[in-house]
């Protein structure tokens, strides 16, 4: 009976640790798939982590703006001057690998300061540094001379616009151009334009001049050829603007052609003239370019063209004119306004003159010329251009002229600002004195 008992109590114990044992096995079995389910939870979250932090990086890369292009572009537009004479805002642009915008033209009108496209710089009293120049030095010209006063290197302009190009002897540095008469041309201006020449700084980038008496007519031109136009190309423009000024006015009205022409001359602002142009295409900037292109071929302006807005990439064209296609647009002004011309050629010139007239940039040809001359003129920069071109009116007892100066490469604008002031004073006292 005992034997029973303790076999049927051995039965409960097996089956008892059985159970034991198979509850242990199951807890271990759980305990690990739970583990691996836990670590395969931890590492997908990490690799879901991952993968957002990567997509934000994208999303960065794709939609994020530089702040260097927003302060590029920005200083492309304030055009302010530092006091070197360079320009802050185009300092670190290198205008004749021909990308970037162009340079140093004016930002647009101002009420108390003057506008930023000069580089105000002392020039030197002109009693202390410039004689007139005396016409009865020998005259001594090795200058080429022509019968119809066109200059060299004349290319039909497009909206690629023209490269400027040597003279024929392989030069357009100052101390080796040649000169250009016209059939009145006589040993007064032949002299002038060899002492002109004798005066301008070999060291300080490349000039072209251009000199026309009134009087009788006669002109001249110093190394003549394409040159970058900075905001002289405003005179062409406003040529454009006025000889479809009818038709652009039924569009546009008048008082808002007028409202972009007069700060476009007398300020030099950008945003007029790109205006301008946007209307003489009828709203298409291109056309507008193409219309001043065809304006400056219909009337003789051969070497100027219009390849970009002011203050635009110069990446795809520039714009360019010439001393003498800047005098010979002044001298047409001039001569219809006087009634000394038989078939004038140009439409609006009192209007032209007029705006020329009230012209607040002075710093340059007006800066030395004795008390009373008045200057109708207009002016171009850039970080190392300096251009002026006007009308010298009211002259006392003598002969009303106008005078071109265009330079670029230069080393010191602010030396190229005083001497384009000396050398006007010279040759105004030249025919004046």
């Amino acid at each position: 009976m005992k034997n029973n008992r303790k076999k049927q109590t051995s039965s409960y114990l097996l089956i008892f640790l059985g159970i034991v044992a198979a509850l242990l096995i199951l807890i271990i079995l759980y305990l690990t798939f739970f583990r691996k389910d836990s670590q395969s939870s931890i590492n997908l979250t990490k690799n879901d982590s991952a993968t957002d932090q990567t997509e934000d990086f994208t999303d960065g890369e794709t939609f994020g703006f530089t702040s260097g292009d927003e302060t590029s572009d920005d200083a492309d537009q304030s055009g302010f001057i530092s006091d070197d004479g360079s320009s802050d805002s185009e300092a670190s642009t290198d205008d004749s690998s021909g990308q970037g915008p162009s340079q140093r033209e004016s930002a647009g009108p101002v009420q108390s300061s003057p506008a930023p496209e000069e580089i105000t710089v002392p020039y030197q009293t002109p009693a202390a540094n410039a004689e007139p120049i005396d016409p009865s030095q020998s005259s001594g010209s090795d200058s080429s001379q022509t019968t119809d006063g066109t200059s060299q290197g004349k290319k039909d302009s497009s909206m690629t616009a023209i490269t400027p190009e040597l003279s024929d002897d392989g030069t357009i540095s100052p101390s080796h151009g040649s000169s250009a008469f016209d059939n009145k041309s006589d040993e007064k201006i032949n002299t002038l334009v060899t002492q002109v020449q004798s005066q301008l700084p070999g060291a300080n980038g490349s000039w072209s001049v251009y000199i026309c008496d009134l009087a009788d007519g006669s002109e001249a031109t110093i190394n003549d050829s394409p040159m970058q136009a900075a905001s002289l190309i405003k005179l062409f423009i406003m040529g454009a603007v006025y000889e479809n000024y009818d038709s652009l006015s039924q569009q546009y009205g008048s008082a808002t052609l007028d409202s972009y022409l007069t700060p476009m001359i007398t300020v030099s602002d950008n945003d007029a003239a790109n205006s301008l142009v946007s209307c003489l295409g009828g709203g298409d900037s291109t056309a507008g370019m193409q219309k001043v292109n065809s304006f400056c071929q219909s009337h003789g302006y051969t070497n100027t063209s219009m390849g970009r807005l002011l203050l635009a990439s110069n990446e795809f064209g520039d714009n360019y004119t010439s001393a003498y296609d800047c005098g010979k647009f002044l001298k047409e002004i001039y001569q219809i306004c006087s009634g000394t011309t038989q078939t004038p050629s140009l439409l609006h010139a009192e209007e032209m003159y007029s705006l020329l007239k009230q012209q607040q940039r002075t710093n340059k040809i007006p800066a030395a010329l004795p008390e009373g001359v008045s200057v109708a003129n207009k002016t171009g920069e850039l970080s190392d251009v300096e251009n002026d071109a006007g009308i010298l009116y009211n002259a006392q007892g003598g002969n009303d002229l106008v005078i071109v100066f265009l330079s670029q490469n230069l080393s010191s604008p602010g030396e190229a600002q005083n001497t384009i002031a000396q050398l006007s004073r010279s040759i105004y006292l030249y025919y004046n004195d």
